[in-house]
């Protein structure tokens, strides 16, 4: 009787084991079942009220944590935290890109990160390209044959208030983005790059818009580095000696006219910009330099020259005096 009840108790020991194994087992699976769910809910299902077609901007200079408020106030994303904690594991808030996104459809918040932190835009983007010294007429004169219905008159309104600090570059813009925003990401990108010479700006005694102002005219001024040194260089005594700057270059931006177009009448004309008969720089940049103008202003080269002109083809030439500066204008027909 002893051994049929261990063997009894054995065999209930058994069940018994069974069953605490099929309960861990659904506990597991049901365990597993909400980690799925919940991974999926989290991961890889968009927000059920994702929006259709839909274009998100991401702004120069945006924390991971602006950039995932606004994609789940857009509701685009379910969680903020989530989002945040994917960006991090891709590489964190400085892998996230600037631009214009537009998703067509629902996609989940794995591939919102993804999508962010390789600039994949989700559409093909206008490619916009200003030279150094432009003004903004002249940017949005670019744009406008580029960019569908946008607005030029806006774009020189808003642009023209920023004359001088919207840096020339290549640039990359959608349909969603406005003349303010476009002038937005030229004006970061100024700001980004100007921080390099701060300090040396600084240095010089002179203020941001001096430089930038006297950059603005080199630029328009010569072509080639050398030229623009030793151009800052006579510039800037002129100012110094308080003799008239007597550039020509300034009377393109208010009269539309270059060089070989003005009259004696143009070089009287009543004008802050006209450099012949204000002294000083005039109140405002003439366009948007491009680094190595601003470099110029920044570090001119001393020399003994007083005078200079651009002939025909673009070169420049020298005087230490007004006589030699008058021979010159008559060798080179000007």
């Amino acid at each position: 009787m002893i051994e049929d009840n261990t063997t009894t108790q054995n065999l209930k020991l058994s069940e018994d084991k069974k069953q605490i194994v099929a309960t861990v087992g659904q506990y597991v699976l049901t365990a597993f079942i909400l980690v799925f769910i919940l991974f999926n809910l989290t991961f890889v299902f968009p927000p059920y009220t994702f929006p259709d077609e839909v274009y998100f901007r991401v702004e120069s200079g945006e924390t991971a944590g602006e950039v995932a408020e606004n994609l789940y106030q857009q509701s685009l994303v379910r969680s903020p935290k989530t989002f945040k904690a994917l960006i991090f594991l891709l590489g964190g808030q400085k892998k996230i890109q600037a631009g214009s996104y537009y998703f067509g459809e629902p996609i989940s918040t794995l591939a919102i990160a993804m999508r962010l932190t390789n600039r994949f835009l989700g559409h093909e983007p206008y490619r916009i390209t200003f030279f150094e010294g432009a003004s903004a007429a002249k940017i949005a004169k670019a744009i406008s044959q580029e960019a569908p219905d946008f607005n030029e008159e806006l774009f020189v309104e808003l642009g023209t208030h920023w004359e001088g600090y919207l840096f020339p570059d290549t640039y990359f813009f959608s349909k969603l983005d406005g003349p303010a925003d476009m002038i937005k990401v030229m004006r970061d990108n100024f700001d980004t790059r100007i921080k390099e010479v701060e300090g040396d700006i600084k240095a010089t005694g002179k203020t941001m818009n001096e430089i930038i102002t006297m950059a603005s005219i080199i630029d328009r001024e010569v072509r080639t580095e050398k030229d623009r040194h030793l151009v800052s260089g006579i510039l800037w005594k002129r100012i110094a000696s308080g003799m008239p700057l007597q550039v020509d270059a300034t009377f393109e931006y208010y009269l539309g006219k270059t060089t070989f177009d003005l009259t004696k009448t143009d070089l009287k004309s009543e004008s802050p910009y006209n450099t012949y008969v204000n002294k000083g720089l005039p109140p405002t940049p003439i366009g948007n330099p491009g680094w190595d103008a601003i470099v110029a202003a920044i570090f001119p080269e001393e020399s003994d020259y007083w005078f200079y002109l651009s002939d025909h083809d673009g070169n420049i030439h020298y005087a230490k005096t007004f006589e030699e500066h008058k021979a010159n204008r008559v060798r080179y027909g000007i």
